[in-house]
C-alpha cells in the first residue's frame, strides 16, 4: 500500500455521513435449552471433517470452509443471504482443561475474533456444562449494531466457537435458539483436523464474499457516494461481483438504490476489489439509513464462461501520484508482463483510503494496449476526480485475462 503525499492535495469531505444504529430492544437475548419441534422435518448438517454437526430446519443454506486445520460453516435461513450462525472448530493438539478454556476464551475475544475491530463484549458467563456464553455487539460496515451471542466449548483437544447474530424478529429468534442447542462437537479421534494454534480461528469467514471498509460521503455538488471493498474468503475466483446500496426511511422502506459491479474483472481468493456507488440526485431528505449487500451472481456459469485471471506475480507494475490544480488525483503507472505467455485486456484499479482504513474513492482504467506480450510493458493512467475525505494511502491492482486459442 502506498502513502499519498499531502502537499498540494486538496480534498473535500461531504457533510453527510449516514450511519444506522439499531439497539438491542428489550436487553440482551440469552439462549436457553429448547428442543426442536418434531414436525419441522429437520435436517442434520455434519461438517466434512466430522468436527461438528447441528440440526437445521428445511432449506437453510450453508457456506462451508474445510481447511486442513480449520472446520467452519455459516448458515442462512431460506429467505436470506445473511448468515445468522457461524461455527468454527480447531484442534489444539492436547486435552483442553477448564482453566485453559477460560484462557483461550479471553484470548479469542480480545485478540483473535475475525470481527475484532467491530466487536464489543458486554457479558461473559460460564455455563453448567463447562462452556462459555458471551454476549456482545457487532458494528457492521454500514453502521448497524447487531447483538452477537458467542459460545465457546471444548471436547478433548477440539475447541469450538459458535457465533450467533441475534435477529430482531422474535419468531426467528426462537427458531435460532433451537438450532444452537443442537450443535455438537465431533470425536477428536475421528475428526480430520491438524493441530494448530488459536490464531487459526481468525480465518473463519461467515460468507464467501464480504463487504468491508464502507464509507459514505457527498460532493460539493450534492452527489452522494457509498464506497468500500469486497473481499473474497472463498477458494475460487469471483467474477463480475455486483454490489447494491439502498437508502431507506426510518420505517425501513426503500427510497432509492444504486447497483454496480466491483472494479476489476474479478476477486481472486483472499483478494479485495473496490466499489463506488453513485446517487446523482444526492441524499433524499427522508433517508435516515442505508444498507450494502452483494447482489445475485450466476455462479453456475463462472467456471465455464470466464477465462482465467492473471495478476501478480505474472503482472508487476510501478505507479506514482500526480495532483492537479482542481484536486483530481492521477495515478500514472507502467505494467509489465513477467510471464511466458501474452495476456489480454489488462485493467488497473485504484483504491484510496483515509487514516482509519475507509475507502474514500476508487477508480479504474484499461491499460493502453489490448494484448500485452510476454516481456513487454504498457502504461496506464487513472483519474480520481472526487474523494470523501483526506487521502492517506492508496492501493493499485492490475488484472488481465489469460489468452486462449480464440483470443490474442
Amino acid at each position: 500500500m502506498k502513502q499519498i503525499r499531502k502537499s498540494g492535495l486538496v480534498l473535500f469531505l461531504g457533510a453527510f455521513l449516514l450511519t444506522m444504529l439499531v439497539g438491542c430492544s428489550g436487553g440482551a437475548v440469552v439462549y436457553v435449552p429448547t428442543p426442536l419441534p418434531p414436525d419441522e422435518n429437520p435436517q442434520k448438517y455434519e461438517h466434512p471433517s466430522g468436527a461438528f454437526s447441528l440440526v437445521l430446519p428445511p432449506n437453510w443454506s450453508a457456506y462451508t470452509q474445510n481447511l486442513t486445520n480449520l472446520a467452519s460453516a455459516s448458515f442462512s435461513p431460506p429467505d436470506s443471504r445473511d448468515p445468522l450462525i457461524t461455527i468454527a472448530v480447531i484442534n489444539i493438539g492436547h486435552e483442553i482443561e477448564a482453566d485453559e478454556l477460560n484462557d483461550l476464551r479471553i484470548t479469542y475475544q480480545t485478540q483473535v475474533r475475525p470481527d475484532l475491530s467491530r466487536y464489543t463484549e458486554h457479558t461473559a458467563e460460564a455455563l453448567g456444562d463447562g462452556a462459555w456464553r458471551i454476549v456482545g455487539v457487532n458494528h457492521t460496515p454500514t453502521g448497524e449494531t447487531i447483538q452477537v451471542n458467542t459460545f465457546i466449548e471444548r471436547r478433548g483437544s477440539l475447541l469450538g466457537v459458535t457465533n450467533v447474530r441475534v435477529p430482531v424478529e422474535a419468531n426467528r429468534n426462537a427458531g435460532l435458539q433451537q438450532i444452537v442447542n443442537t450443535v455438537l462437537l465431533g470425536n477428536e479421534d475421528t475428526v480430520q483436523l491438524e493441530p494448530t494454534t488459536l490464531n487459526t480461528l481468525a480465518l473463519a469467514a461467515a460468507t464467501g464474499l464480504e463487504v468491508v471498509n464502507v464509507h459514505t460521503w457527498s460532493t460539493a455538488e450534492g452527489v452522494f457516494f457509498v464506497t468500500g471493498e469486497v473481499t473474497n474468503h472463498d477458494i475460487v475466483t469471483a467474477y463480475d461481483v455486483p454490489v447494491k446500496a439502498i437508502l431507506t426511511r426510518g420505517d425501513g422502506t426503500a427510497i432509492v438504490e444504486a447497483e454496480d459491479n466491483v472494479m476489476g474483472y474479478g476477486i481472486l481468493p483472499g483478494g479485495y476489489a473496490p466499489f463506488s456507488l453513485r446517487f446523482g440526485q444526492g441524499q433524499p431528505a427522508e433517508a435516515v439509513s442505508f444498507s450494502v449487500a452483494i447482489g445475485e451472481m450466476d455462479t453456475e456459469t463462472l467456471a465455464t464462461d470466464q477465462a482465467a485471471l492473471v495478476g501478480n506475480p505474472t503482472l508487476t507494475w510501478t505507479d506514482a501520484v500526480e495532483n492537479s490544480a482542481n484536486g483530481t488525483l492521477y495515478i500514472i503507472g507502467m505494467v509489465n508482463n513477467e510471464g511466458d505467455e501474452p495476456v489480454r485486456s489488462p485493467r488497473a484499479t485504484i483504491t484510496v483510503f483515509d487514516d482509519i482504513g475507509r475507502v474514500i474513492a476508487a477508480g479504474f482504467a484499461d491499460v493502453e494496449i489490448d494484448v500485452l506480450e510476454a516481456g513487454e510493458s504498457a502504461s496506464f493512467n487513472i483519474a480520481v476526480p472526487e474523494m470523501g475525505g483526506e487521502a492517506i494511502n492508496y492501493l493499485v491492482n492490475v488484472q488481465a485475462f489469460a489468452c486462449d486459442d480464440e483470443s490474442c
